[in-house]
């Protein structure tokens, strides 16, 4: 694993099924999202410049 992501809020005030409803899909969205872009990272060249 490189990264973790998560969902911070007040338990007295949002409910289970907000979370699962509203924010779980955004979350596991941004995460889908931030694989794709280390799965894409292997497809960029890399230049390295040695220091003189």
């Amino acid at each position: 694993m490189i990264a973790g992501v998560n969902v911070n809020c007040h338990a007295a005030e949002t409910s289970v099924e907000r979370l699962l409803d509203h924010h779980l899909p955004l979350l596991l969205q941004a995460a889908g999202e931030i694989s794709a872009d280390f799965a894409r990272l292997d497809t960029v060249p890399h230049v390295t410049v040695s220091a003189s």
